[in-house]
Formats: structure tokens, sequence, C-alpha cells
């Protein structure tokens, strides 16, 4: 079978590029790219991006604070890892400040926003502090690090001083392997600004999230976004270190007793109903059901609550959380944050956080005639959500000393989550500092607010602090797009953080983290091991995985043979090796054997048939816990794009020898014209080989890819027609027969 299209590329996108790369582990992997915009004057490193793609979550985050590369050349959050299905259109950094902090006071209106947004680049590569990518970290097993600015002249004409040095972290190790984390250490320069004090800095991350790029159908705009962490209360088991209360709604309904949604699967899924990829809602559909819409499981604990542990009254037990992965029990004493909330619900105590998490997922798209949520019917669903949950903040005072600005009952509380569409986008710094007050065209739902906000009123640098009649732990929060009538579209989510102060040679930490798992209950799971992750063992004392084994394999007749070395070995206790598969994509790789007899290091896949693309890889565990090391060993370019292995059947040696195009010439008044009906034949062909065709002029007219699975065909049609559909004339062509490993050049006439 041919396809007409132009010669695919071979390796991963390269236009206008340049490639660096660094070893890693056991091999060459992608891992920085430099990226083509506009150059500075000075000594600024390149923008280049830096890929996180050892883990179950993957995506690219480029050095002037921007995650994702909306360009699609680079993972973008793409989950699961290997399956091309990026979450993330584009995310970035935003920061806001008012007062007299540039050179432009008074001419202003005083607020001020340095941003990396939409081509602002008003933040850039720092002097200094190139892009790295480091296999291991000093914190993660995958971490790029890297400094951005917004004194760049040529940038940004407002800098208010403000140098920001931001780390990304990764692991593989199941349970902690659907998280990247960030640590963002903003400083302040005052020489590069004003010399006044940053008083009433904001700092937000928005996610332009379109869920996801497997959806072939306008993927953008059937999007719903919401947060996670404010629809709360708390029957408080000490009132010393927390009051009661209950976050209020705007119409008044509390949050313990909401009942607007119904949880329920999507009811036109073409999936079983016990099929993981089913999975439930709880803010999709609009619908009184009985069930509370913040407490779905009945425990009286609200759904918006990380449980650190639970404590039973009776028995004195407690009972710890289970990492999904390990099996290991989280938020131990000493692995858990300081502060937490008792919540009393009969004889049971549970230690409770918020998550403070925005998120966003796919939705029922108005242009669909059944109900798309969550796309089930593709190969790839699109039911992952896709969220940023905020861990830390914290302001380290030039003398040292530590202060904590925005925390309430002791646990640091966002300002405010915001979103909107995009013909709402932001394009001046007033409005994008309003966006990150929570000050949106329209506020419906912002009823209760964080209480810090109260010694803010008044403040002339914060002249939009304000207090609400529900003040509390909860930050300012858009409603959900469906509870207030409006369709699902192309949103984007602003979880803000701040005021703070930050004076000259201050530093403002702020520690929070990407998250995409399937289903709001697997987005929430994984946000809460990345909070176990950020205080597991004295800080991110993610448990070790065994070394990647170094992989070597090859098709053969109807069979693929692997071989590996014996590094993984060193690693105590080492367990055994697992040999996993997965036909088409890097996607989905099935267990196929495990090798427990130690010196064995080769595998033959007899089950493989010929004409198929497959990927193989070899994970070594840990003989205790059982985890696995990362599956990334398989086959790949230069670039890192996966380069599949496909077992086939013996070529004939001499194949280039024996191509041939009947007939040739091509005569349109032949006797057998009626047989081939405009048409010529390229004969001999070895089973996987594209054809490419030019006139003599060097001019490409079409490249036909013979794809023969069945081993017995070695004949492609061409029926004369170029890849732009127009009929080709009288002439000498060129063709080119190539395959992976040989080509063969020759040449055919057409006489009409």
């Amino acid at each position: 079978m041919s396809m007409r299209n132009t010669r695919r590329s071979r390796g991963f996108l390269a236009l206008a590029v340049l490639a660096l790369f660094v070893f890693v582990g056991t091999g060459l992997a992608r891992e920085l790219r430099e990226v083509s915009l506009p150059e500075s004057t000075d000594a600024r490193p390149p923008l280049v991006w830096g890929l996180h793609n050892l883990s179950n979550l993957w995506s690219a985050f480029l050095n002037l604070g921007r995650f994702g590369d909306p360009d699609g050349n680079y993972p973008s959050m793409e989950w699961p890892g290997g399956s091309g299905n990026s979450y993330l259109w584009a995310g970035n950094f935003w920061t806001a400040c008012a007062g007299e902090i540039t050179s432009s006071w008074p001419d202003s209106a005083g607020k001020w926003a340095s941003c990396s947004d939409y081509g602002a680049w008003e933040l850039w590569a720092s002097e200094g502090f190139p892009m790295e990518k480091l296999v291991p970290g000093p914190v993660s097993l995958e971490q790029t690090q890297y400094g951005y600015d917004d004194w760049y002249s040529a940038r940004n004409a407002d800098p208010y001083g403000m140098g920001v040095w931001e780390e990304n972290y990764g692991w593989g190790t199941p349970g902690y392997n659907n998280f990247i984390a960030n640590k963002f250490v903003v400083t302040h320069h005052s020489e590069y600004g004003s010399g006044a004090p940053l008083d009433g800095m904001v700092v937000a991350v928005r996610g332009d999230c379109d869920i996801a790029s497997a959806d072939p159908v306008e993927a953008a705009i059937e999007d719903v976004v919401f947060y996670d962490g404010h629809a709360i209360w708390l029957n408080s088991g000490d009132t010393e270190i927390a009051p009661d209360f209950e976050y209020i709604f705007q119409d008044g309904t509390l949050a313990s007793e909401q009942d607007i949604y119904t949880y329920q699967q999507n009811p036109d899924s073409p999936l079983a109903s016990d099929d993981p990829d089913n999975i439930f809602y709880y803010y999709n559909y609009i619908g009184s059901d009985g069930v509370l819409d913040n407490d779905v499981n009945g425990d009286g604990v609200a759904d918006g609550f990380t449980i650190l542990f639970k404590v039973d009254e009776i028995s004195g037990d407690t009972l710890y959380p289970l990492n999904s992965g390990t099996g290991m029990e989280m938020f131990l004493p000493g692995e858990r944050p300081e502060t937490f909330w008792l919540h009393v619900v009969g004889d049971t105590t549970f230690a409770v956080v918020p998550r403070s998490m925005s998120y966003m997922w796919d939705g029922d798209g108005a242009g669909s005639s059944i109900d798309d949520s969550g796309e089930q019917d593709l190969d790839v669903p699109c039911n992952g959500f896709i969220a940023w949950r905020l861990l830390d903040l914290w302001v380290k005072k030039a003398d040292g000393s530590i202060e904590r600005p925005i925390d309430v009952y002791g646990v640091p509380i966002p300002l405010a989550h915001g979103w909107w569409n995009w013909e709402s986008d932001p394009g001046t710094d007033v409005e994008r500092y309003d966006y990150m007050w929570g000050l949106f065209p329209d506020e419906s739902g912002q009823y209760s607010g964080p209480a810090y906000l109260e010694d803010w009123v008044g403040n002339s640098n914060t002249p939009e602090a304000r207090t609400t009649p529900n003040p509390g732990p909860w930050p300012f929060v858009y409603n959900n797009p469906l509870a207030l009538g409006y369709p699902t579209f192309d949103y984007r989510f602003l979880p803000s953080m701040g005021p703070v102060t930050v004076d000259d040679g201050d530093s403002l930490f702020v520690i929070g983290g990407w998250v995409v798992n399937r289903g709001l209950a697997g987005a929430r799971e994984a946000a809460d091991e990345l909070l176990s992750a950020y205080y597991l063992d004295g800080g991110w004392g993610v448990p070790a995985l065994p070394p990647t084994p170094i992989l070597f394999y090859e098709g053969q007749d109807n069979a693929v043979h692997l071989e590996w070395g014996a590094n993984a070995e060193a690693y105590s206790p080492f367990g055994e090796y697992k040999v996993y598969r997965s036909i088409f994509d890097t996607s989905k790789f099935e267990l196929i054997a495990t090798i427990t007899e130690p010196g064995v290091h080769e595998y033959t896949d007899n089950a493989a048939r010929n004409g198929f693309p497959y990927y193989y890889v070899v994970t070594a565990s840990d003989a205790v816990t059982g985890v696995e090391s990362t599956k990334s060993n398989y086959k790949q370019t230069l670039d890192g794009a996966p380069v599949a292995v496909t077992p086939n059947w013996d070529t004939d040696s001499n194949w280039t020898e024996n191509v041939r195009v009947v007939p040739n010439p091509y005569k349109i008044s032949a006797a057998w014209e009626q047989t081939y009906f405009n048409k010529i034949a390229f004969i001999n062909l070895p089973a996987m080989c594209d054809i490419e065709i030019f006139t003599l002029a060097g001019d490409h007219v079409i490249t036909l890819e013979h794809r023969d699975y069945t081993g017995e065909v070695g004949t492609e049609y061409w029926d004369l027609v170029s890849r732009n559909d127009q009929d080709i004339v009288t002439g000498l062509y060129v063709y080119r027969v190539e395959t992976a490993d040989d080509f063969v050049i020759d040449k055919f006439a057409i006489i009409k």
C-alpha cells in the first residue's frame, strides 16, 4: 500500500535549531536543544530546551520561564511518557509588583508585571546561569536548572530587578513518576530596578492546557478547569492550631453540603464500566445526585484535603496512606509538613492539609454528537487531568532569617486560583497584575478568600488587597465554568502566590510541581505523592532505582533478539531482569519475560511477527522493594526519538540489482494498458522501503512508502499522479529505493 506524502523526517524535528547533547547514563540521549529565538547582544547564554523524559511524565523546559513547547517539537507534559499525547500547550512564570519599583514611576499606573508570556519575553536567560541537565542530579534522577531575569534591556524596558533560579526535578521510581517538581528562587537585585523594595510581590504559574494532543478534533476548545483545596471544612481537634472553619460559595452554599454535580462515568464511553480508562468524573456534570460533591466517599473529610494520616481513637492505631508504586507508607513522623490540621469525624481524627491545586481536564465538546469527555474511543485516550500544586513558600531575608507570609494556621495558602479563555488573555502589565490578584472580568464564586490579606489592606503597594466576608485558609477561587453556565472551551489556569515583601538581597522560595495522571482521583493521588516526595527522608528522598541495563536488540525472521550488559548487577540488593515489549509506540509496554537466573543477559522474543514495529526495554529490579529501573533503554535516534525494530524475512542480499520498473518506458498506447490502467509497477522490492521519485531537474515528485507486512508482495504500484495531485508529464524520471541499510538509484521514462 502506498501513501502520497512528502518524505517523513528521520529523527526528531530539527527545523531552525542546533542540537546540543550530553552523555547520560549509558549512552547518548536527547537532553538539551538550542532554540532559534531573538539573540541577545551581551554575554547571556543561548535559549535552550531541557527535556525530562525518564519518568512517566515527559516535558521540555526553556530557560526563560517557559514550561512546554507550544510549537509541538518537544513533549509538553506528555503523559504517559512516550505516547506523544501532550497536555500542556505552554506554561509560564509570572510575577507582579506595584509602586515605585521601576524607572518609569510615576509616569504609569504603577502596576507592573514581569512575565514569560506569549512572545512578550520580558524574562531572559541570565549571564553565568545557562541551562544544565544533570542525570543523576544532586536532588533527583533527572534535573534541569538555569537562571533568568527581567533586566535585559532588549526585552524589558521596565525591570524591577528580579533574578530567578529555577530547578526542575523528575524521577522514574513508580509512585513518584507522574509529576515534575519545580523550585523557584526569586532574588531582588535592586541595582537593576529603582532601588525600592518589592513590597507586595505576587508570583504565579500560568498553564495554557490543551487536553490533549492525541485528540485530532478541537483539542484546545473542549476543556474544563477547577481548583482543589478550597471547598473544605474543619471540625478541629486542636483549636490552638486551627479553629473550625468552612468554605462558603458565593450563593451561600456550604462546602460540606454542596450537591450540584453528579459523580459518574462518561455515559457514552465505549469502554467497559470496570476499565480503568473509563474514569469517574467529580465536577463534569451538572445535576444533583444525592452524593456530596466535596465528600464523594462520605467519610466526612473534604476531598480537597490531603490526608497525612488518621488515628482510630478507640484502638489507638495510626494508619498512613501507601505510595501507589512502592507500597511504602507516606507522611511518617519527620516526613510530613510540620504544621497540619486535625479534623475529627466520630472516633477518627484525620491529619490534613489543603491540596492547593489548579487543574484541567477534557470535557464534552459542544460539536460532538455524543459525550466525548476524555476521548475514550482513541487508542491513547485523553483522560488525564493536568495540574499544578503549590507545596511551600517562604522568604529568606538577606540576613538569613525566614519569613512565612502566606501561611494560614501554619499552612501556605495561594492568593488566587484564576482562569479565563483565550478571548480574555491579558495583554498589559495592569491586566496581568489584576489577574494575579484574582481580579477578572467575571469574578463569580469569589466570596471566600485568604485570611492574611487583611494585613495588606491599605498598603499603597498592594492596591488590590481586600478581605472577604469569609476569610480563611483558601484562595480567591473563580468557580468551575460549568457551574457558571459556561461551555467547555480553551481555558487557562493561574494559581498565584503572595503578596510578599522582597527587599534587596532577599530571596522568595516557591516549591510546587506539575502533575498528570488518570482522572481526578489519579491526579489527586500523584499530587499527594508529590507532597510526600518533598518531605521524604529530609527532602526529596525518593527511593533510588537500580541502574537501567545497557540494551541492544535486532530483528530476525519472526523474532527479535535482545542482549544487555551486567551494569545493573552492581546495585544492591539486585533482584531480577524484566523484559517488556510495546508495539507501534512506546506508551504501552507489556511484560513478556522475567529473567531470574544470575548471569543471563539475553532473550529472544519468538512471538514477534515480521513486518510489525516493536519497541523493547529491559529493567532491573530491587530484590526487596521490587522497584524497577526506568523503561528508557529502547532504541532512540541521536535526537532521542524512539526507533522501532521490525523483524523481517530474509531479504535478498542482491535486491538492489533486481529492482525494476515495469513497463519501462511507459507508453499510453501499449497493449498491456488495459491491465495496468495508467500505472507503473516497482517490482522485486524489499519488504520495507521508500521510493522517492524526482524529475531530471531534481524536483521532488512523490514519495511512496512500501510496507509489506506479509513478506509476500514485492510490488508497489504508482498511478502517475504527483504529491500535488497532478498528472505527471512526458519525460525521464529518477527514482531512489531506500531501506534502512541500503539504496539503489535508477531511471524510467513516461511517454504519453
